[in-house]
């Protein structure tokens, strides 16, 4: 299986950081078109993206201010079965996010690309709404290629 792996730093705290990668209204600010679920352990959230696709995820870690590990359960086979882990540090006077993404099929080439590339647009939006209060969520976000 493969692994992507990004990570941004932000001047925010823990708590906004925590609470934007794991909470669906924080999501909403930077990611998904909508989402609903419950952050707590063995629920899920699902995070809707307009037009194109719903992504459902089960919380399967959750250390507040310090990781949260998501597995997606239903929506696009790409998808499906892959993990996210979100791992939170504060260094040099900024709040810093690894975003790891991995259990990608290794004879998915081209989602392995899509998904390097996307989650960068992605985080970059993260940031924006943290630093800036207003991040770029789909449909709003920088688009790879049209139709995207």
């Amino acid at each position: 299986m493969l692994t992507t792996r990004h990570f941004i730093g932000a001047k925010t705290t823990r708590q906004a950081m925590f609470n934007a990668i794991s909470t669906p209204e924080g999501l909403e600010k930077w990611w998904a078109t909508s989402a609903k679920g419950i952050p707590r352990v063995g629920e899920t959230v699902e995070l809707y993206f307009a037009g194109i696709t719903t992504l459902k995820f089960k919380y399967d870690e959750i250390i507040p201010q310090k990781k949260l590990t998501l597995t997606c359960i239903d929506g696009f086979k790409a998808w499906q079965g892959t993990v996210l882990t979100h791992e939170i540090e504060e260094k040099d006077d900024q709040i810093f996010l690894t975003h790891i993404h991995s259990n990608i099929r290794p004879d998915d080439l081209e989602a392995l690309t899509y998904f390097n590339t996307k989650w960068t647009v992605y985080l970059l939006s993260l940031k924006s709404f943290l630093e800036e209060g207003k991040g770029t969520p789909s449909p709003t976000e920088t688009k790879l290629y049209h139709g995207d």
